[in-house]
């Protein structure tokens, strides 16, 4: 293979993952989104909550649900035909903390003011004002439905639900103090479009994001779901579909009454090592490189004939053609020998969490980076056997790329208070007594103003939301490890490990 031809293979697979991760593109939104087997689960509407690591594809699907034409793209032929008696939805915005629809709805700020104003023993009027809202919202100029709102909450209400629903101070205490109000309107709006044959669906997605404490986050996230768990066998024709992080979901903070029936109206997002590697394989082939298609489609069975309309080319089922392409790619072995790790299974073992779960946009990003350094010392390229396209020692400096770039992402956003964590911990060695790791969690080590943004009251309580998290695990003898996707982010080192890059 003529070198030009494994530099524009290596830039395609550099761009896999869009601004190497920073987001997803919007413009391309379906050719690289891979519709899994398990999302078929969506097609039921009892299930109502999906839950996933960060990372997982949560936002994508919320996206392709609200942008890209609802369940069309998400769900086979095949499993469609399962479900016989799925009804065309409309999926529209439940709730969302930043870009399209946002301003529809409150901000952190006024959430934090509204409990600290009203203190307010539950949320559920918040959430079904939202949900008011967003229907009132939708058919503003339905002669029908602004009947009945005005009949339930008077105009004066209404307008405010239709245009200014995102400041909550100006229609909380008209729907708290009359909740039979809200909840009457609802039963009748769903029954109006029950008598229209109109299908509604509430995508909820950022829930991290309705409030800055983190002991609030928990009493906005528990309302929300007791409100859905009760009101979405109730209503036929508007149900609701909720984006969760995992973490938050098993948090023992979100525990409530029926929190153990959960489990039978939920999906979680799982990634085994046969779907990261059919998403790799589908955003390669629809990365638009001549040269790039030629190269999968050398070997058989990676590939279904012919790209499909939006989604594009979509991959085969047959692990055994992602283990010929790995293998003419890297080669079958990280080394001479398989003492360095088998390929194919080398960047999925070393990028997963503590819980053994392994995020596709941290997969994808491995060889993203991997394929950009190979394009930094072109040199490297000249090394390559006849087909190969990366070599080994540059995917094992991505792999420490990728756990700083994870760890960035989590203390810019999420977890903003693991930074001062870094810190302490930084050029600490692993393994770690857990003694002394938990004197670096103590909440005195942090500043007075952040200490009501920690995920706990004490270091036991820290220690477990970062289990939880998957950032640390517990070994046999009690003493604290961190995986490679954590460890290198976080600025420790381990005897034996993976060298940093140069």
């Amino acid at each position: 293979m003529e070198m030009e031809a494994k530099y524009r293979i290596l830039e395609g697979i550099s761009n896999c993952v869009p601004e190497n991760g920073s987001g997803e593109d919007e413009e391309n939104l379906l050719q690289n989104f891979l519709p899994l087997r398990s999302y078929a689960k969506l097609a039921d509407p009892k299930n109502f909550l999906i839950t996933g690591g960060r990372g997982s594809g949560k936002t994508e699907l919320f996206r392709i649900l609200t942008s890209c034409g609802g369940l069309r793209h998400v769900i086979s032929e095949k499993d469609r035909k399962r479900y016989t008696g799925l009804q065309e939805q409309e999926f529209l915005t439940g709730y969302i903390a930043t870009g399209l629809g946002a301003k529809a709805f409150p901000t952190a700020n006024s959430c934090d003011d509204l409990l600290k104003i009203e203190k307010p023993d539950n949320l559920t009027s918040f959430w079904g004002g939202l949900v008011c809202s967003v229907i009132l919202r939708k058919f503003r100029e339905d002669r029908e439905f602004r009947e009945l709102a005005d009949h339930y909450f008077g105009a004066e209400t209404r307008k405010i639900l239709e245009q200014d629903s995102n400041e909550v101070s100006k229609w909380w205490n008209a729907l708290d103090i009359r909740k039979e109000k809200w909840e009457s309107f609802l039963d009748q709006a769903d029954t109006v479009l029950e008598k229209r044959d109109i299908h509604i669906c509430l995508v909820y997605d950022e829930l991290d994001r309705i409030c800055g404490n983190y002991e609030n986050l928990f009493l906005f996230i528990r309302s929300l779901l007791d409100f859905w768990y009760r009101h979405n066998s109730r209503y036929t024709h508007v149900k609701a579909k909720i984006f969760l992080r995992s973490d938050l979901y098993n948090a023992k903070a979100l525990q409530f009454v029926d929190a153990s029936k959960m489990g039978a109206y939920r999906l979680e997002l799982n990634w085994d090592t046969h779907s990261l590697y059919r998403l790799f394989v589908k955003r390669m082939a629809n990365a638009g490189v001549e040269e790039m298609e030629v190269y999968l489609k050398e070997v058989p069975g990676l590939l279904q004939t012919e790209a499909d309309g939006a989604l594009g080319y979509l991959p085969g089922n047959s692990e055994e053609a992602f283990r010929l392409l790995i293998n003419k790619m890297i080669g079958q072995y990280m080394g001479k020998n398989a003492k360095r790790g088998i390929s194919y299974t080398w960047v999925p073992n070393h990028i997963q969490d503590a819980n053994g779960e392994t995020a596709p946009r941290a997969f994808l990003k491995c060889f993203a980076f991997a394929a950009e350094e190979m394009l930094n010392h072109k040199s490297d390229v000249s090394l390559l056997e006849e087909n190969r396209i990366l070599l080994p020692t540059r995917l094992q400096g991505a792999v420490a790329k990728v756990s700083a770039d994870r760890v960035q992402e989590l203390t810019q956003e999420e977890y903003q208070w693991l930074q001062n964590l870094i810190g302490r911990l930084s050029g600490k060695t692993m393994l770690m007594g857990s003694d002394e790791f938990l004197r670096y969690l103590e909440p005195e080590n942090w500043p007075a103003a952040e200490r009501d943004k920690l995920p706990g009251k004490t270091n036991v309580e820290i220690l477990e939301v970062l289990v939880t998290l998957g950032i640390v695990m517990r070994t046999a003898d009690e003493r604290i490890n961190i995986p490679e996707i954590y460890l290198h982010g976080f600025g420790l080192k381990r005897k034996g490990g993976i060298k940093r890059p140069k």
